[in-house]
């Protein structure tokens, strides 16, 4: 059955009706908490592919979670069909990134030097490489933290600075030394053929300054993007954007410069603020009814808002009940807040008959958590954190994923180190054997593990390995050796059993105590998540689950089984989720 115009508008309010039915050219809409934003979102993308003709291929949105683009995704497809969505790009930043540069990998060598079977660093990786880079120019980690070095330098890149140009604008001995960091920093990614977070976003437009045609390519191709959480982009996204909508001016952006919450991830709150100014004849749809909140929740809301001087102004209003009082409790300390909550909570559900999962208790940094957790575990109520050790983050999950990474990419240096450190395979080969592995490398021009392969084929001579060392080295070269030829030929979750048998993991960890079997059915959970990789060709699985693993957002969604435990969640985990009480402490 054909979707009707009169389908798509059916319970839009008229200022939802005016975003939804918007004319073609730049558009902002400001979207208050709990007005419909995603609603609008949607129901546009299928007003543009019902009622204006748009093939769904011609569209991009951007959203901000991966849960976010699947939502989406979802209800488009329900308001048109499944087959009238297809072809539609729509995902994260990042996801759109790794897209474009995987679609074209000769030029992404050929003009930047990264080859197509790049590693996509994740938080810990950096962490890593970065206490490599310190030691290269000669710090001490407790004097340079790698969580500041890291943060200088994502927000060198956020700003669009190179390396040169960080060491010729240094104003200081501070600067002199962060841009040193800077380039050895990406020195070591090169040589790993690896790329960070922020890179992905950063090469495209580097791709797009190198190859116009490319630039070219896409503009033709996506006549309409969507941007959601437009406050929250910062200057890199800002570039990418508007240099993909110069064609056809289609930009349609949702945010609310009321919710920036991302300034710290280097978000420019002056890209929505001044989006007007930045593209001409730009029209503005506010979005004021809020849906999810009591009458007096928006009121304190409002009201405490309007103190901010960089904003757009607006007034929030909405149908609903006054509800409950806000309240505002003054405590001794953290120690006395945190009972406070929990008594306080212990009180509504007894007498408001409400279960755990109806409450959240909110905090603005994770380490304020300790505290409310240990009173929490003390009072016997059922709770999770939101933001603790992530699956993909637990040891043993990391250290199989990286002997998977390092089948696609043997230039990945800091898998390779993973592997040798934690598995069996890899006993007897300590820093001095790797040495020797590297310095033939840098000769050979060829990868590390390339020079375990040739050990391990009697193909190279080298007299300084010896005893353990030439062992592992002929066993760790025999196995990826192996590895590197069942890639190509057999299903994903054969190739996993290879790899923890070859590696010796399986037996390190499945016949050992009650806490390595634990962790032996976490890295059985990775089996369990490649097993829908199987129906992809081999040779190009792997490389789209490691895509995919590495995309994953870290606070895409809760636990799935949250009945009845309260949840404790930083704000900015918080975003866009509802609980009938929330505590922020």
């Amino acid at each position: 059955m054909s979707t009707t115009a009169t389908d798509l508008l059916a319970g839009l309010n008229p200022e939802q009706v005016r975003a939804v039915t918007a004319p073609a050219g730049p558009t902002l809409v400001i979207a208050g908490p709990g007005s419909g934003k995603t609603r609008v979102l949607t129901h546009r993308i299928a007003w543009l592919i019902s009622e204006q003709g748009i093939p769904a291929w011609r569209i991009l949105a951007v959203t901000f979670t991966n849960k976010a683009a699947r939502e989406m995704r979802q209800r488009v497809e329900q308001l048109i069909s499944t087959g009238a969505a297809a072809g539609m790009t729509m995902g994260t930043f990042h996801s759109f990134g790794v897209r474009l540069l995987r679609e074209n990998p000769g030029l992404l060598a050929d003009r930047l030097g990264v080859l197509r079977n790049f590693t996509i660093y994740d938080d810990a990786d950096q962490q890593a490489i970065l206490k490599q880079v310190i030691a290269n120019i000669g710090r001490d980690p407790k004097d340079l933290p790698p969580r500041r070095v890291q943060s200088r330098i994502s927000a060198y890149k956020s700003g669009l600075i190179e390396p040169a140009d960080a060491a010729e604008t240094a104003a200081t001995y501070d600067d002199e030394v962060m841009a040193r960091a800077y380039a050895e920093y990406q020195r070591l990614l090169r040589r790993a053929n690896a790329v960070d977070f922020d890179d992905l976003l950063i090469l495209p437009i580097k791709l797009f300054d190198t190859a116009p045609e490319v630039l070219e390519k896409y503009q033709d191709r996506f006549e309409h993007i969507l941007v959601d959480e437009y406050q929250d982009t910062n200057r890199v996204q800002y570039v990418l954007v508007e240099a993909l909508a110069q064609k056809h001016k289609n930009l349609f952006v949702v945010g609310d410069p009321d919710q920036s919450i991302y300034r710290w991830r280097q978000a420019d709150i002056r890209n929505i603020l001044d989006f007007q100014k930045s593209f001409d004849q730009a029209q503005r749809v506010d979005l004021e009814v809020n849906y999810r909140s009591t009458a007096r929740i928006v009121a304190v809301a409002d009201n405490v808002i309007r103190l901010n001087r960089d904003r757009i102004d607006r007034k929030l209003r909405t149908d609903n009940d006054d509800g409950d009082q806000v309240s505002i409790r003054e405590l001794a300390d953290q120690q006395h807040e945190a009972d406070f909550v929990v008594s306080e909570i212990r009180r509504l559900m007894r007498d408001r008959n409400l279960n755990g999962d109806d409450f959240a208790v909110m905090y603005r940094t994770t380490a304020q958590s300790r505290v409310l957790e240990e009173a929490f575990r003390v009072s016997d109520l059922p709770y999770q954190i939101v933001g603790g050790v992530r699956f993909y983050d637990r040891k043993e999950v990391k250290d199989v994923l990286a002997a998977f990474k390092l089948i696609v990419n043997p230039n990945d240096t800091i898998s390779i180190e993973r592997v040798i450190e934690n598995m069996p395979v890899g006993r007897g080969l300590g820093p001095k054997a790797m040495e020797t592995i590297d310095q033939w490398s840098i000769v050979t021009r060829r990868t590390p593990l390339d020079g375990l392969i040739a050990v391990a084929r009697n193909e190279l001579d080298a007299p300084q390995l010896s005893g353990a060392a030439r062992t592992a080295a002929i066993k760790i070269g025999a196995a990826y050796d192996e590895l590197q030829k069942l890639e190509q030929i057999e299903p994903l979750t054969d190739l996993f059993d290879a790899v923890v048998r070859l590696t010796g993991y399986r037996d390190q960890l499945a016949h050992g105590d009650d806490d390595q079997l634990e962790r032996w059915e976490n890295v059985l959970e990775v089996r369990a998540d490649m097993e829908k990789y199987d129906e992809l060709e081999p040779g190009e699985a792997l490389a789209a689950y490691l895509e995919q693993v590495a995309l994953v957002a870290d606070v895409d969604s809760l636990d799935d089984d949250s009945r009845g435990r309260v949840t404790l969640i930083t704000l900015h985990s918080a975003k866009g989720l509802e609980f009938p009480v929330v505590f922020i402490t």
